[in-house]
């Protein structure tokens, strides 16, 4: 291309994603104060800038130094004189404007879809200001200590666990399994954001999917002894489970289709005709139920913990690893039927630990993918019926009646579409 073309080019791309940043911040200006810093063309001419200096000079280190830190100078003055006119301002637009500057750096090296990321993530946090004080507020110090101490543990310990297999059957590797951890906890965590952004007082049903993506066995449990309390009080709670019940199959999903790909294509049919039904008797049930409100479910009563506690993180890693050595020890002894035994006992409590374990037999080639996906199935199927169990036990005549009948629809689908992918 040639260099004028490519210097226009790149020029506009540094005045377009200086704009976009302004042009957030101008929407948030103080009215009052129409000649406050950082407004659209502020930005834009900032990003230009930035652009223009590293084009110029970038074979001149020294002089583009210089240039560099006038400009940062510049924005320390204005963050002085606009925290000295007003006590309670703070540094955000200022921020803005040093990231306009980089912005412009960044196109200016030719890596615009560095600039562009860049840009997208700046708007971003500028733009949801009001949901994300609303969330630091909402996390308890327990929840943020918890949060800190994954992270930490998550860059820390697991580049320095050793990549490869070892131990009985040689089946074991430290690094895959932490890694699966962070997945299903970041899956989890995903959906308990979600939950303290909006709030179980939206919605029981809205509670119960995100709920679902986390523990459905959890929401089966507390929103079955909660009907039990309230008799009088029948769909919020039928609906609730049920979506709990129908976003497990979308989480078994999305989990392997990050894990093996392979075996997604096997799972689909039977899972996604799981979830397909579960959702679609919600739909018809939501439309019947006039209204009827679940009243203040709050999060202590859905008993959701958060999904990023060190001690759960651990204790699902040593049950991820105690399935893949027991499926390994039954495929080779046993055949299938025993990896089909493990998969309806594993069932009854959980369904993360064995799909993600026949996720990562699948792909190394110890079982076939129908043999895994098959395995799956027939564990989300168990989950299922032992939700169904939890509801005959704790719930309410009526929450009972539907669920159970809902249920039997639910697997009695899931067998439908296995036999015809079979």
């Amino acid at each position: 291309m040639n260099q004028d073309l490519l210097f226009l080019q790149n020029l506009g791309l540094a005045l377009l994603m200086g704009s976009l940043i302004g042009l957030e911040r101008e929407r948030n200006r103080d009215k009052k104060k129409p000649s406050e810093f950082g407004g659209i063309r502020t930005m834009a001419l900032i990003s230009v800038l930035g652009y223009l200096i590293y084009s110029l000079f970038y074979e001149q280190i020294v002089i583009f130094g210089i240039m560099t830190a006038g400009y940062v100078v510049l924005l320390i003055a204005s963050y002085i004189v606009s925290s000295y006119q007003n006590r309670n301002s703070g540094a955000t637009t200022e921020i803005a404007g040093l990231f306009s500057y980089l912005i412009g750096t960044l196109v200016g090296m030719g890596k615009p879809l560095h600039a562009a990321v860049v840009t997208l993530l700046v708007v971003m946090i500028l733009y949801f200001k009001e949901p994300l004080h609303k969330f630091a507020h909402k996390m308890g110090q327990v929840e943020l200590y918890d949060t800190i101490k994954f992270i930490a543990i998550v860059f820390v310990v697991l580049p320095l666990l050793p990549n490869r297999t070892f131990g009985p059957l040689d089946v074991l590797n430290p690094y895959q399994i932490w890694l699966v951890v962070v997945l299903i906890s970041s899956i989890s965590f995903a959906s308990y954001i979600a939950i303290k952004l909006a709030g179980p007082k939206r919605g029981t049903p809205f509670s119960g999917f995100l709920g679902g993506l986390i523990s459905s066995t959890a929401v089966a449990m507390s929103f079955s002894a909660l009907s039990k309390k309230n008799p009088k009080i029948v769909w919020p709670f039928v609906i609730g489970i049920l979506l709990a019940a129908s976003a497990m199959f979308a989480r078994i999903l999305l989990a392997v289709s990050v894990l093996n790909q392979n075996l997604f294509g096997a799972l689909y049919p039977p899972l996604s005709a799981m979830a397909f039904t579960g959702f679609l008797i919600c739909a018809v049930f939501y439309t019947h139920k006039q209204g009827e409100s679940a009243g203040d479910i709050t999060e202590k009563d859905m008993h959701l913990k958060s999904p990023f506690q060190l001690g759960s993180a651990i204790k699902f890693g040593l049950l991820f690893g105690a399935m893949l050595f027991i499926s390994k020890f039954a495929s080779l002894y046993f055949g299938n039927n025993g990896i089909y035994l493990t998969a309806f006992l594993s069932g009854i409590a959980d369904v993360d630990a064995i799909t993600v374990s026949m996720a990562n037999l699948s792909r190394e080639g110890s079982i076939t993918a129908s043999t895994g996906a098959l395995a799956i199935v027939i564990a989300a199927m168990t989950n299922t019926a032992s939700k169904s169990l939890i509801v005959i036990f704790f719930a309410s005549n009526e929450v009972r009646k539907k669920i159970v009948f809902t249920m039997f629809f639910i697997i009695a689908a899931g067998i439908l579409a296995l036999s015809f992918s079979v």
